[in-house]
């Protein structure tokens, strides 16, 4: 994630040099597919520059890396696996909420029986 005191700038253009470097292309390739100088290619990488969303796009698209991991940091993969997480989650509460009280009620002895710590938080909040 971008540091609070780091310009959004600065870590897309950092994002950019890191996959740029991991993949071999050298500043002057970049800048000749973009039909950029090494200067802005430069300027971008280091933040100095800000990248519009059409640079960005090309960039990634050269680079064959999602636009969301320049943005966000956070691999595509690793969104999907998140999302996927958060999905159980919401299926799970939606669950719990259809339950009567005694079915709740229930539900929360299994949990006190599961043998992970976080069981006791979450059961206490069910009932």
């Amino acid at each position: 994630m971008v540091n609070k005191k780091e310009d959004i700038y600065v870590s897309v253009g950092r994002r950019i040099k890191k996959v740029r470097v991991e993949k071999n292309i050298e500043k002057r390739d970049l800048a000749e597919r973009l039909n950029m100088s090494v200067k802005d290619i430069e300027a971008i990488e280091t933040g100095k520059s800000r990248i519009t969303m059409d640079d960005l796009f090309l960039i990634s698209n050269i680079l064959q890396t999602e636009m969301n991991y320049f943005i966000t940091g956070i691999p595509n993969n690793h969104i999907i696996i998140a999302s996927n997480v958060l999905d159980k989650y919401i299926e799970t509460f939606k669950f719990v909420n259809s339950l009567s009280p005694k079915q709740k009620q229930i539900f929360s002895n299994m949990l006190n029986k599961l043998s992970f710590s976080p069981s006791e938080k979450i059961s206490k909040k069910i009932i």
